[in-house]
């Protein structure tokens, strides 16, 4: 058993400075991440990886010319999967390390593997090979973050069908492709792949787009995907999706869509 001033779940930006702050200020810190890599969502598949293919598409598609690292070329007629991902991976590599310096920087003890509270001040760590670890404290800092819910009406045993983390291993890119939900991730994807000349349906339940925001800017947003050739399928909602030759989609509306890949 071993005892700290404060107990770490979680390396995404919320653990990582949290537990960087307590050992900057002299505390023993212990940091525990149950996967293989640091960073959690922000540096793995939300944030950081989101604006670099963002960027990626832009350059790519000749939509905004720009030196970024990683990228030597100017155009291409037809863009690779590997030439949309290749910065993405150097970036997301570059944030994994700074992480790791600042955690053995600031002397914090890095875990892996499954944390579980066995009592009010003791937590078990499970690795995926190797012998559980007991770690005790009366501060804990649980910053455990979340993952993409996948509704059953989805076939997500289909390798076509992707959720916001997974289209990252995306090997090829589609000709055609159904995204499902029109919230900030959803505009974000659409925008991208039909920057690539992808052809992007964006079906969204409600009707107007991220209804959150001030009402000229919903408006703005949704022109601004129209002219991009994105078909928006407002007040619209998935009845069933069928995996054939390609992905049969119905909608409520009656209308039925055949596309490459889901998202």
């Amino acid at each position: 058993n071993k005892t700290y001033d404060l107990l770490v779940l979680g390396s995404g930006p919320a653990g990582e400075k949290g537990a960087a702050q307590a050992a900057y200020f002299g505390k023993n810190v212990a940091l525990i991440e149950k996967e293989d890599v640091l960073g959690g969502a922000a540096a793995n598949t939300g944030t950081l990886p989101s604006k670099t293919l963002r960027e990626s598409a832009l350059y790519l598609s000749g939509f905004r010319q720009r030196d970024l690292f990683g990228l030597s070329f100017k155009f291409k007629e037809k863009v690779s999967a590997s030439d949309f991902m290749y910065r993405e991976r150097l970036v997301v590599q570059s944030e994994r390390s700074r992480i790791s310096d600042n955690v053995k920087a600031h002397n914090i003890d890095l875990y892996r593997g499954f944390a579980e509270f066995s009592d009010d001040h003791t937590v078990l760590v499970t690795p995926k090979n190797g012998t559980p670890v007991t770690l005790n404290s009366d501060v804990f800092l649980i910053a455990t973050g979340s993952h993409p819910f996948q509704p059953p009406i989805f076939p997500f045993y289909d390798s076509r069908v992707y959720d916001s983390d997974t289209i990252l291993h995306v090997n090829d890119l589609p000709g055609s492709m159904l995204i499902a939900g029109g919230g900030v991730i959803g505009c974000e994807y659409a925008c991208m792949f039909a920057a690539l000349g992808i052809k992007v349906h964006l079906v969204e339940g409600r009707n107007e787009l991220l209804s959150f925001m001030d009402k000229e800017l919903s408006e703005n947003l949704t022109k601004c995907l129209r002219n991009s050739g994105i078909n928006l399928h407002l007040s619209t909602e998935i009845e069933e999706v069928t995996a054939g030759d390609n992905l049969q989609i119905q909608l409520n509306s009656g209308e039925r869509i055949e596309v490459e890949t889901l998202l």
